[in-house]
Order: C-alpha cells, then sequence, then structure tokens
C-alpha cells in the first residue's frame, strides 16, 4: 500500500500542476496588474487631495488683508494667482487698467481741425525741443569735454518748455537733473517743488510724478546750516523702494522692478547694518518682483478664457503661452477667479510616496499629456485618465527599464515554485519508485529467508525430537539396562534436547506474539547481578554433560553492579541472556582452534543512567557490514551458513525485540578474527519495592 501511494501521490501532483498552473500563472499576472492600477488609482487620489489643499490655502489668502503675495504653504500653491471680475490680474501683480492711471499725458484740442492741426504741430516743436534738451543733458564731462556750455543750454530750453502743460513734468524733472548736476540745491529743491504743486498727480513714462520727486529729493545732495553738501539719504532711498514693493504706487510689475533696481542703484555700497539689512530685504524683493512680472505677463493671455470658462469646481488647462504647465482654477462666490499653475513634476512630487505604491523596484508616477508616452527608458506599469477635471493629463505608473519588470518577477517567481514543486514530487516519485523496488527485493528476501526459516525450524525441531525419541527408545529397549552411568547419560540428553527444544518453541512463540502485537511484560525489580547469573546457570545445564566439551564461562561483577537494580521481566531478561549465551557458544567454538575451547565471558556493571550485562566471545568476529544485519528477522550472515552452525535467525531478533520493548537496547562490538561482544543495556529505576506492571510490546 505504502509503495502505491508513493507513486499515485506525486503522479497526482504531477498531474494537479500540469492541470492548473496555466490558470494559477494567468491569476498571479492579472493580480499584478490589478494591484499596479490600483497604486497607480491611489497616486491620482494624493494628487487631486493635494490640489484642493492648495485652493484650501488660496481661499485663505485672498480672505486676508493685505493680500500675502509670497508661495503658500501647500506645494502646489507655490505660483498661485487671483483674476477679480473686471480681469484684473491681483495675484501676481499686474499693470493697473487705465482708469487707474493717475494724471494725463496730453492736452486736448477744441473741435475745429485747423486748431487741431494748429496744436499739434506746436506739441511736436515742442516735443523736439525737449529731446534736444535731453540730448544736450546727458552731455559727460572728459579730459577734453566741457559739458557746461550744454547744460547751460538745456537749462534754458527746460526753462522754456515747463510753461507748457504737455512738456511742463518732463522740463522740470529735466531742469531738476541739471541743477542738480551744477550743485545747485537750492535750485533743484524749487524745481521739484513746483513740479509737485503744477503736476503732482500726472505720470512720467508710466511712473507717477511724486514717486519721482521722493526719489530726485532723497538722492539730491543737500547743504547743512554750515553750507557743506551731504550725501544723497539713503534711509529715504530705501524707503521709497520698500513702499513701492509694498504696492504704494499703482505700477506695473515691470515698472516696478525698473524703480527699485534704479533706487537700489543710487544706495551707497557701505551702509550701517540696519540700513543693510533693508537692502536685502529690498534685493528679495527684486527677485519676487521678477517673478512676479513673468507669471503676470505668462497669464495675461490666459485670463478671459479663464474668466469665462471657471465653474465652482476646479478643473485644468494647458496655460496658452508655456504648454507645459497647468492652470487648475476655480470660480469664486464673488465671480473672481483663483487658481494656481503647476507643471507636470510638480503634480507628480504633490503626491507623495506611500510604501503601499512599491509594486516594483524604482516605480513612481509620471505626469504626461494626453496622447504621449513614457520614453524608452521607462516601463509603462499602469496608465489612468485625470477624469474631466483635468482632461488633457495621464497619470502613467513607470519604473526603468533595466530594472526588473514584475510581472516578470511573478512569473519567475511563480515558475521557480513550479520547478520546486515539481522537482519536489519527481524526488517523491522516484523515492517512490526506489521503495517500490526497495520493497519487492525485501518482500522477495523475506520470502526466501521464510522460506529458508521454515526448513531450518524444520531442522531444528527435527533434530532435539530425533534425539528425544532414540534414547528413550534405548531405554525402552533396555539398552543401558544395568549400566548406571548410561542410563543416566540417555536421561541427560533427552532432558537437554527437551529444554532445548522448550527455547525454540519459546522463541517461536515469543515471535508470533510480537508479529500479532499481544506480547506482555510482567515487570519487577530484580538485581542485574542475578539475572546474570541465573542465565548462565540455566544455560550450563543445556550444555554437554562432557565438562571437557563445554565452554567455560566467567562473570565478572563490577562493585557498582552488585547493588544495581533494574524494573524489568525477569524471563524475558534471561531468555535474551540464554540467546547471547547459545550464540556464543555454537559461533565462539566454531571459530576455536582444533582442540581448544573457547571460553565465555560475562561483565556485569552499572552507572548512574542504567546496568549492562555484556557476553564476549573468541570466535571469529562479525564483520562490519553484517553487524547491522544480524538483528532482523530470520537473517543469518553467510559465514553462519558457511560454518556449519545450525540456527534460525531468530535469536538476536528477538533479543532487540525484548530489550528495547523494556526500555533497554542491544549493541554488538566485534573485530574479526577476535570474537564479538553484545552487551544488554537496561534503565536503573529508583524503586525500593517491587513493582508489578503490564507493558504492551
Amino acid at each position: 500500500m505504502l509503495s502505491v501511494l508513493a507513486l499515485l501521490v506525486p503522479a497526482g501532483g504531477i498531474a494537479y500542476l500540469g492541470a492548473f498552473s496555466y490558470q494559477n500563472d494567468r491569476g498571479a499576472v492579472s493580480a499584478q496588474t490589478e494591484s499596479q492600477k490600483q497604486a497607480a488609482l491611489a497616486i491620482g487620489g494624493r494628487i487631486e487631495r493635494a490640489i484642493e489643499e492648495a485652493f484650501s490655502a488660496i481661499d485663505g489668502a485672498t480672505s486676508r488683508t493685505p493680500v500675502p503675495r509670497a508661495a503658500l504653504g501647500p506645494p502646489l500653491a507655490q505660483h498661485w494667482f487671483w483674476i477679480d471680475t473686471n480681469g484684473r490680474i491681483i495675484v501676481p501683480r499686474a499693470a493697473p487698467p487705465p482708469e487707474l492711471a493717475l494724471g494725463s499725458d496730453r492736452t486736448p484740442c477744441s473741435d475745429r481741425l485747423e486748431d487741431c492741426v494748429r496744436e499739434s504741430t506746436k506739441r511736436q516743436a515742442r516735443l523736439a525741443k525737449l529731446n534736444a534738451a535731453m540730448r544736450a543733458e546727458a552731455c559727460r564731462p572728459a579730459a577734453n569735454v566741457n559739458c557746461e556750455p550744454q547744460w547751460q543750454e538745456a537749462r534754458r530750453q527746460y526753462a522754456a518748455l515747463a510753461e507748457f502743460d504737455d512738456t511742463g513734468p518732463e522740463a522740470l524733472l529735466g531742469l531738476a537733473r541739471v541743477y542738480r548736476r551744477s550743485g545747485d540745491a537750492k535750485d533743484v529743491a524749487g524745481a521739484l517743488s513746483d513740479l509737485e504743486l503744477r503736476y503732482g498727480d500726472r505720470t512720467i513714462d508710466d511712473v507717477p510724478a511724486r514717486l519721482l520727486i521722493a526719489i530726485m529729493r532723497a538722492d539730491s545732495p543737500r547743504e547743512e546750516t554750515t553750507g557743506t553738501p551731504r550725501p544723497a539719504n539713503a534711509e529715504a532711498l530705501l524707503g521709497i523702494g520698500e513702499d513701492v514693493a509694498r504696492g504704494r504706487y499703482a505700477l506695473s510689475p515691470a515698472v516696478a522692478l525698473g524703480v527699485i533696481m534704479r533706487v537700489r542703484a543710487k544706495l551707497p555700497a557701505e551702509l550701517p547694518p540696519v540700513l543693510a539689512q533693508r537692502r536685502d530685504a529690498l534685493d528679495e524683493e527684486i527677485t519676487q518682483l521678477r517673478t512676479e512680472a513673468r507669471a503676470a505677463a505668462g497669464l495675461a493671455d490666459d485670463v478671459p478664457e479663464l474668466l469665462r470658462d471657471a465653474m465652482p469646481g476646479w478643473r485644468g488647462q494647458p496655460a496658452a503661452r508655456q504648454p507645459g504647465r497647468t492652470l487648475v482654477y476655480r470660480k469664486r462666490p464673488d465671480g473672481g477667479v483663483i487658481g494656481f499653475a503647476a507643471d507636470a513634476a510638480m503634480l507628480e512630487a504633490a503626491a507623495g510616496h506611500d510604501t503601499r505604491d512599491d509594486v516594483a523596484v524604482n516605480v513612481r508616477p509620471l505626469v504626461l499629456a494626453v496622447g504621449n508616452t513614457p520614453p524608452p527608458a521607462l516601463r509603462q506599469l499602469a496608465q489612468v485618465p485625470f477624469g474631466e477635471a483635468l482632461p488633457h493629463l495621464t497619470l502613467h505608473l513607470v519604473n526603468p527599464v533595466v530594472d526588473p519588470d514584475p510581472l516578470d518577477e511573478v512569473i519567475r517567481a511563480r515558475s521557480k515554485r513550479h520547478v520546486a514543486y515539481t522537482s519536489g514530487l519527481a524526488v517523491m516519485l522516484g523515492l517512490g519508485l526506489l521503495a517500490t523496488i526497495f520493497g519487492a527485493v525485501r518482500a522477495r528476501e523475506l520470502a526466501q529467508l521464510k522460506s529458508d526459516f521454515v526448513s531450518t525450524v524444520s531442522h531444528e525441531l527435527k533434530t532435539p525430537l530425533t534425539s528425544i525419541r532414540m534414547f528413550a527408545e534405548m531405554l525402552e529397549q533396555g539398552v543401558a539396562q544395568g549400566d548406571a552411568a548410561k542410563m543416566a547419560r540417555y536421561h541427560h540428553v533427552i532432558v537437554q534436547e527437551s529444554q532445548r527444544l522448550g527455547l525454540l518453541i519459546a522463541n517461536l512463540l515469543d515471535y508470533a506474539q510480537i508479529e500479532r502485537g499481544t506480547r506482555r511484560y510482567s515487570v519487577g525489580r530484580e538485581g542485574v547481578e542475578k539475572l546474570a547469573r541465573d542465565a548462565v546457570a540455566t544455560f550450563e545445564t543445556l550444555q554437554d554433560p562432557d565438562k571437557a566439551k563445554r565452554n567455560p564461562i566467567e562473570v565478572e561483577v563490577s562493585p557498582e553492579g552488585m547493588t544495581a537494580n533494574v524494573e524489568v521481566d525477569r524471563d524475558v531478561v534471561v531468555q535474551a541472556l540464554l540467546n547471547l549465551l547459545a550464540n556464543a557458544s555454537k559461533y565462539g567454538s566454531a571459530g576455536a582452534k582444533e582442540g581448544a575451547v573457547n571460553r565465555i565471558e560475562v561483565a556485569v556493571g552499572a552507572d548512574d543512567l542504567g546496568a549492562s550485562i555484556a557476553v564476549r566471545d573468541h570466535g571469529p568476529g562479525i564483520p562490519a557490514h553484517e553487524q547491522a544485519r544480524i538483528f532482523r528477522e530470520f537473517y543469518r550472515a553467510p559465514e553462519a551458513y558457511s560454518s556449519g552452525v545450525e540456527g534460525t535467525g531468530l535469536g538476536l531478533a528477538l533479543v532487540k525485540r525484548h530489550i528495547e520493548a523494556l526500555g533497554g537496547s542491544v549493541e554488538v562490538q566485534s573485530t574479526v578474527g577476535e570474537g564479538a561482544t553484545f552487551t544488554i543495556r537496561l534503565p536503573r529505576r529508583d524503586a525500593n519495592v517491587d513493582v508489578e506492571a503490564e507493558v504492551t510490546s
């Protein structure tokens, strides 16, 4: 049955793997693909949550006064914008609408065409004179250049043009510059005061006149009460730059940037620490204004479409000037529009990282425009759209092609598992075949052994029965009548052969009970020395009455062995020792020299763990390769057959079975040509009274 199972189980396992491996592989690949898709969806969900967080921060910023200009906390709100209902870009800063411009640079003409033409001609002439005055003012002194005459001409031209409304602001400003070149601080102050009084609400080249006046007053040298001039007022210049940065003047980012840079250039290189810190802060404002100016310029073309398409729910579209950037926006309750600009890298970074996304080595999200595919160096694992909110973008989950493909890894892992299972089953199948072959060989060998055993037992039974019958008949016929010695000898042979026959039958019965599992043992406390001496005494009664042919037996008991007790079945241990003594007698005598008698040695010893009884003969010994086999049922070594010693092959097998059933062990040590030693080891018990128990083998 075991051999059949050893064949059927591996064969069934291999058939199962072959039938279901394909289906399981498909399921594993589908599961891996689904996990990649779920990871991409989770990343898309985190990007959408980051967008919601950015809008929350922008809502909070637009409700504060003053409105913050710097980037907000959430990563996606770095480049946010705010457009009011009139289309004005409030954040980032943009140029004011025309109705907010201060003053007017043009003087209207009358309704008559002739008056308008005449006035236009005069205006062109004044503008030409203004340009000539500016060129004269631009003269720079050198070693061979005297600029004083040109400055005088510029002063005269500016003074003449200052009376006209269209050229007055530029002329008074130029007049103040000329006075400053000449070092006339009082005249500079007078020209600036006149400019402020007459044209303070005007703009000059998109710059408020009051701002230009403030810059010139702070930049112009002044006279102390002692009459000595002092340098420009650095603190006043810094204050002007800070006012421009804070938006006190309605300037476009580009103009504001130019004004602040002009103010920054007028500051001396060496400043007190407090003023130096304010100058550094002004440098940061210059950087911010540059950014805002570029952002406002890039956003200007998208304003009409954003106002038209904005809805309460956020959505996104590509920027007009920068298609690589996405404008995410929504409508405010007041009709305005808020949002932010972000590129693909910012959206990818906003997703963050979650260990549950690690469905492959070095996996990462990649945001691309619809229709685009990842570069060749990247492997696409999953692709999910952003939906109607961002219809122009698609989220891809990728990893480098040089890294393992997770699908290949799944298939490879399952292939390894299949190979391992198949190899294991194949090994089991091979072992099953070997077990079947071994079982068949063993069965054949066992059949042969049983056949030999039957023949041997028949002979063993026949021999003592023949002797008993023959000597009994001789006694019956009176062959030894009158000869007391012969009669005693005949009687001893009959008793000896009867005991021999009884021992053989006892062995057969023991083996039968052991095979059926019905052998029981009666356990009691026994002295190990007494067991050995009882077995020796019984054996001596079974030997030949001729003392010359007997095997001398020497019993040696150690001091520990004299007092050692064991809990065993006395009859079983004595019978085991009788088997060992019988073997020692038979095989020892077979190996002894002609005329010599083999001596048998019995050694009794004990230690803390147990007691031992060793039986040694000085016969031919047992080869090492046979020492493990001699304890098998019906087995007899080839040397035993060749020596002519009779036996059934059950003695040692029964010794081993009995002693092991009592908790002990049997060992053999032998060297060919020097004899063999069989040692029975029995565990010691700490009982002080007799214990009777039934132990089932």
